[in-house]
């Protein structure tokens, strides 16, 4: 094991050695968080004798938790494989998302909630056609109402940990009443099919600690170090299970940046960060100020953006990275022209880089020569007009000016032009370009149309985060509802979505009988389905291919014990006749979307369906099988983003951008409207959470920025005339360059 203080600062080494009591890092971005959090976990273990078993650390995407186990146990010279934990937990440190780790929480003590341990967990997918169900039954029309807003309204309450009764004496107005009355047939629906949905995992494991002193009193003493990651996106759920589990000892120890909170839209709260010292009498509070990810210019640009907000703690970023190239804001006409400025600065820092490297290997190669600097830009004067106060425009107009370096002194108005003169080469996308180190980072999904076809046009390769997920294929999402019905013989959303799939001419009105019938003898619909045969409102046909269908499940469970996930897999697909009828669909199967792609490409995603069940090829049986729908169940977009898949221009939201870091980063739609976006601009609150989601923008950057905006946009199906954004017009003139497209 390596000597663990040789690579961290004092100010890291200050928090991995302050292990007793409340403790509060701030963490500003690239300050090395992780490193810290995983040193001080290797900390504990080897130089504090704590048991591995007494560490709970908490973050919130997959990713995260593999990254800190990964260079936790690394430290410790321990295989990583070791430290995971599908079951229970072991005698390795507790590392997850909230949501796994109070899924593991739940499968240990369900009957004390009154569910089984084979419960499912429903996506956004099954909550909605779950709702749509609800719904219907209540002769309430998905069409007038839309399920979607009426789940959000139920997930609010749940983040607040409030019941369907609490939540109705909180409503205001009939649609608030409605919701909660819709809540708490939710969640009956939710009993009976023995599921639970994502908010359920954690409000469901406050009142399990609430409601029995002897589970929390359990987990207390199990877990004496708990340390939760990116504080500042916890949500009331989640600040109050936290403060349960820590009660007792107070060793909490979290880390998070103020700076960076940008999700209160799924119910983060900032004062749980910024309250920290008042909630944990007695804490000591660490910043950790030094970045090591991003070149001073772009450092300072991101103080500069934030320090227009009033509502956060103190702190002041810096590097000891230096460069010569200041970030860039670009304004050019349209989407089209934005997505096309993208390509021409690639292509441009490419020249540059292999340019370097020639350069490099030239001095080398000649140390006593000397080379010419040039400067093949061309500057233009720009005169402000007039004396009136300025206006948004006026200012961000104003501050396209910078330094010239030849004269010491501010070039007033000076602007630099680009040639405008399209400069893509028809090969980019066949150039040997290291794709994965440029990111285009936008506000909304929708962003990424224009983007996309010309990155089409060129065969430039790339990756959508947030777009149509791996997990919502519909030939994945019909292969977890088999194994889920497998597991959980009551799951009604999974027995509704597989069961004529496929076709084996069972209609609506046929299975809502056997639900009847089960409901009646009080069994699963699956074991109601195998004694049919005798009813009499069912045709002998249709029983004998319910019968026939209830003899998947049966069979696979005679072998289940035995087999691994893959197995699984292979036996009941191949028993239902699924991949037969991939095949015998091909490519124009009316019943797929066209984003499912063609018969070749649905079974190459089970294919990978099949390489994820891998994972757990040391689990057999039952086991195996809950440890995996939990762990695909959990899976957030951000998981999926895996740069060694190949090389690919990274194309996500701001949200999704959060923890990532890339050389080349282009911030793109600096528009009012956009960035911010015109559901802040009336709510300070949301205003400065808005300048947050720019500041991430900017931070996510080593070293090159490109800040773009366009004059005009196609939006929401109309030509919209753009403002520039007003955080443009807080960015100085020191720290950035302004150019204006010359096609515009």
């Amino acid at each position: 094991m390596l000597n663990l203080f040789d690579e961290l600062n004092e100010k890291q080494i200050k928090a991995v050695k302050t292990i007793k009591g409340p403790v509060l890092i701030l963490a500003g971005a690239g300050s090395g968080k992780t490193k810290t959090l995983t040193h001080r976990i290797a900390y504990l273990i080897s130089e504090c004798s704590v048991l591995p078993r007494q560490i709970l650390a908490v973050t919130f995407t997959n990713k995260a938790a593999a990254e800190l186990r990964n260079r936790a146990a690394g430290l410790l010279g321990q295989d990583p494989k070791a430290w995971h934990v599908w079951r229970g937990f072991g005698f390795c440190p507790a590392l997850g998302t909230f949501h796994s780790i109070c899924a593991r929480i739940l499968r240990e003590e369900a009957e004390k909630i009154g569910f089984r341990q084979s419960f499912v967990i429903y996506d956004a997918q099954d909550q909605k056609q779950a709702m749509k169900n609800i719904m219907r039954e209540q002769g309430i029309s998905p069409k007038e109402l839309n399920p979607s807003t009426i789940l959000g309204m139920i997930s609010r309450a749940k983040n607040e940990l409030l019941s369907s009764s609490e939540m109705d004496a909180d409503a205001r107005g009939p649609i608030e009443k409605l919701a909660s009355r819709l809540y708490a047939l939710y969640q009956d629906y939710f009993k009976k099919n023995n599921a639970m949905d994502f908010d359920d995992l954690l409000m469901l494991c406050v009142r399990l600690f609430q409601k029995h002193a002897d589970v929390l009193k359990k987990y207390q003493n199990m877990w004496q170090y708990i340390m939760i990651d990116e504080y500042q996106d916890t949500n009331h759920a989640q600040y109050t299970w936290a403060c349960l589990l820590a009660g007792k000892l107070g060793n909490i120890f979290v880390v998070g940046d103020d700076w960076q909170g940008i999700y209160s839209w799924r119910g983060a709260n900032i004062r749980n960060i910024l309250e920290f010292e008042k909630d944990f009498k007695g804490a000591r509070v660490i910043r950790l100020e030094q970045n090591y990810r991003s070149t001073s210019p772009i450092v300072e640009l991101g103080n500069l953006i934030i320090s227009g907000n009033k509502g956060q703690m103190k702190k002041k970023l810096w590097t000891e990275k230096k460069s010569d190239f200041l970030p860039q804001v670009v304004q050019v006409s349209d989407e089209v022209r934005e997505a096309e400025m993208i390509l021409e600065k690639i292509n441009e820092t490419e020249a540059q880089i292999t340019k370097s490297k020639t350069q490099t290997n030239y001095k080398i190669q000649n140390p006593n020569k000397h080379e010419s600097a040039f400067d093949d830009e061309i500057s233009y004067d720009y005169e402000s007009e007039g004396n009136e106060e300025p206006g948004i425009l006026d200012k961000i107009m104003s501050t396209f000016s910078k330094h010239d370096s030849k004269s010491n002194d501010f070039a007033s108005g000076m602007l630099r032009m680009s040639s405008g003169i399209s400069n893509i080469p028809l090969d980019i996308g066949q150039q040997n370009i290291n794709w994965n180190n440029y990111a285009v980072l936008y506000r909304t999904n929708a962003q990424s149309r224009a983007i996309e076809e010309v990155l089409l046009k060129y065969c430039v390769p790339y990756r959508l985060i947030g777009g149509i997920r791996f997990y919502e294929r519909k030939e994945i999402k019909d292969t977890l509802a088999y194994l889920r019905l497998l597991l959980n013989p009551n799951d009604g959303v999974s027995l509704a979505r597989i069961i004529n799939e496929p076709s084996r001419g069972i209609g609506e009105k046929t299975l809502a009988r056997v639900q009847q019938i089960s409901r009646e003898r009080d069994m699963s619909v699956l074991s109601a389905m195998s004694g049919i045969e005798n009813d009499k409102q069912i045709s002998p046909a249709r029983a004998q291919a319910m019968k026939n269908f209830s003899l998947i499940f049966e069979r696979a469970l005679n072998q289940l014990a035995q087999l691994t996930v893959k197995e699984i897999i292979d036996l009941i697909l191949k028993r239902a006749g699924y991949i037969d009828m991939l095949k015998a669909l091909g490519d124009e199967g009316p019943s797929f979307a066209k984003a499912s792609g063609g018969e070749k490409e649905r079974i190459e995603n089970i294919e990978e369906l099949k390489n994820v069940a891998k994972k757990f090829e040391v689990l057999r049986g039952k086991e195996a099988l809950e440890a995996f729908l939990e762990e695909v169940s959990l899976v957030a977009d951000i998981d999926t983003y895996d740069p060694r898949s190949g090389q690919a221009l990274t194309l996500m939201t701001l949200h999704s951008a959060k923890g990532l870091e890339f050389d080349t980063v282009f911030l793109v739609g600096l528009e009012e409207g956009l960035l911010p976006h015109s559901n802040s601009l009336i709510d300070p609150e949301q205003l400065e959470e808005e300048r947050r989601l720019c500041y991430v923008g900017i931070t996510r950057a080593r070293e090159r920025l490109y800040i773009i905006h366009t004059a005009q946009r196609a939006l929401h199906g109309s030509i919209v005339t753009n403002t520039p954004s007003r955080f443009l017009s807080e960015l100085g003139n020191e720290y950035v360059e302004f150019f204006d497209d010359a096609r515009w």
